[in-house]
């Protein structure tokens, strides 16, 4: 029955057309009824629990690379989910067979964005597989190393599933931990690609999370991203030390509050940055941070943001309140408690002597304002 679905499935994701009934000939464009494709999935979904190993391998090989790969993206997602409740099942004792089908899809597979949609989920595959070992296993060394190497893929989607894999593995490589951390901080800093610097952050993150929050000072990580973001020669390290803040921030949440009120003066800086791309990593910093600061962390902020205000430099002065606007992205509750304080501050520099700081205002005013529901507050916007 299981392969009866699988060959029917096969049948259809090879074809640019589906019959859907009707007259002999009627045939109805594939992506727009693909319905039947994400039964399917779900059918398999069902039946994983009830397969005998040996039809585990070939359910796999059917999954890496074409269904996986299914122009839409509900039948991708479904046939994930499919193939994780596969593994859940049957993950342990099949992972001498199923390994080698996924290492051997990220050997072989062209470096192209076609093949990032299958090459995020077999990441998430690997990942998911790792957990059914033993931290001791040997297999587990080179799984992770695996998906260490898969951050350099120039896809958000493989990066974010690669660093969300890699905390539960990192109790089987500790000792190995300090090395992927220096490798991966020159690839963060050093790198002249992109996508390398970005998934080198990621996978940082996804370390610190699996080692603790003190590996943060253990592997001396702030120290050296503290001196990168005050590198006035190489904008890479300045951007670099930006994507590893916001990725510990998104990945370690309220963990990294402590942390945040060190950050702030150096983000205040950036956001003046003389380089287009250091500006942006800001931006999006910023945006982490406050996303995830509790209530404690607003208040822990706050105080540095509205004296910065009061700065002399115009660039310092637009960077607080270009952080008092990224507030927008605070929880509703942490934001409400503090605009009373914000409000105020931001209509003030709207009169500021410099032009760029009253247009920081004027666009921190509006991000606040796209938000905020609250009837005397509106009134004070423009």
């Amino acid at each position: 029955m299981v392969f009866a679905a699988v060959w029917l499935l096969s049948s259809c994701a090879g074809t640019d057309c589906i019959s859907m009934g009707g007259s002999a000939g009627s045939y109805t464009p594939m992506y727009s009824h693909f319905f039947p494709r994400c039964g399917l999935a779900l059918a398999l979904n069902k039946l994983s629990q009830y397969l005998d190993s040996s039809q585990v391998k070939p359910l796999f090989q059917f999954f890496v690379p074409d269904a996986l790969n299914d122009r839409n993206p509900d039948v991708r997602k479904c046939m994930l989910d499919a193939a994780l409740a596969t593994l859940n099942a049957h993950g342990k004792e099949n992972v001498n067979s199923l390994l080698p089908v996924f290492e051997e899809f990220l050997k072989d597979a062209p470096n192209d964005a076609s093949y990032d949609a299958v090459r995020q989920s077999v990441v998430v595959l690997m990942g998911s597989l790792a957990k059914h070992l033993d931290k001791s296993d040997p297999k587990v060394k080179p799984i992770v190393a695996k998906l260490i190497a898969a951050l350099s893929t120039p896809s958000q989607q493989v990066q974010e599933s690669v660093a969300s894999c890699l905390p539960p593995l990192v109790p089987a490589i500790k000792e190995d931990a300090g090395g992927m951390i220096q490798r991966l901080m020159q690839q963060l800093l050093e790198s002249d690609k992109y996508a390398e610097r970005k998934g080198a952050a990621y996978g940082l993150a996804g370390l610190v999370k699996g080692l603790g929050i003190l590996s943060l000072k253990q592997q001396e990580m702030m120290a050296a991203l503290t001196d990168a973001i005050q590198d006035k020669k190489n904008f890479r390290r300045r951007e670099g030390a930006l994507f590893a803040f916001e990725m510990l921030c998104t990945m370690l949440g309220k963990l990294f509050e402590p942390y945040v009120v060190h950050v702030l003066p150096h983000l205040l800086l950036c956001f003046g940055d003389g380089n287009q791309y250091v500006r942006e990593a800001a931006d999006d910093c910023a945006k982490a941070v406050m996303s995830n600061l509790s209530a404690h962390g607003v208040k822990l902020v706050l105080p540095s943001l509205l004296a910065a205000l009061e700065e002399e430099s115009w660039r310092t002065k637009a960077g607080s309140v270009e952080l008092l606007g990224a507030m927008a992205y605070c929880a509703p509750k942490q934001l409400s408690s503090c605009l009373p304080n914000i409000v105020p501050k931001l209509t003030e520099v709207l009169t500021d002597s410099h032009v760029k700081v009253q247009k920081a205002g004027q666009q921190a005013l509006r991000q606040i304002g796209s938000v905020i529901r609250n009837p005397e507050i509106l009134g004070k916007l423009p």
